[in-house]
């Protein structure tokens, strides 16, 4: 979904589309950026901005908030593919966009199949 007229910015609308997640799998690309951290780049399927999406699949200490442990689903290499949820983090203007969020509203699941050892 675009906008019909190219200046107008596209309206901030928590929506998704089976086409989403086809699109992203074919124009993102997954870089390990060490093991068991990926990031995932490329274009959102509805507003087209370029988005970097960081996942992790270790476990760490946060020194913001000590004592608290937080761990992602990410797959460490050898584990089998899964499904992991997406959402355009852009920070392009979007109107109607409420304060606390990025993106255009635009959600999906992208299949990560761990790079090969």
């Amino acid at each position: 979904m675009t906008s019909d007229n190219p200046d107008e910015p596209l309206p901030y609308t928590e929506i998704t589309d089976e086409t989403y997640a086809k699109n992203a799998a074919r124009d993102f690309t997954v870089t390990e950026l060490a093991y068991g951290t990926l990031a995932l780049r490329g274009p959102c399927p509805r507003c087209r901005a370029f988005i970097e999406i960081p996942v992790v699949s270790s476990i760490f200490r946060s020194s913001r908030s000590i004592g608290s442990w937080a761990r992602s689903r990410a797959p460490k290499s050898g584990e089998a593919a899964h499904k992991e949820p997406m959402m355009c983090t852009c920070g392009d203007d979007h109107p109607g966009r409420p304060e606390d969020r990025s993106g255009c509203g635009a959600y999906w699941a992208l299949v990560i199949t761990p790079p090969a050892r």
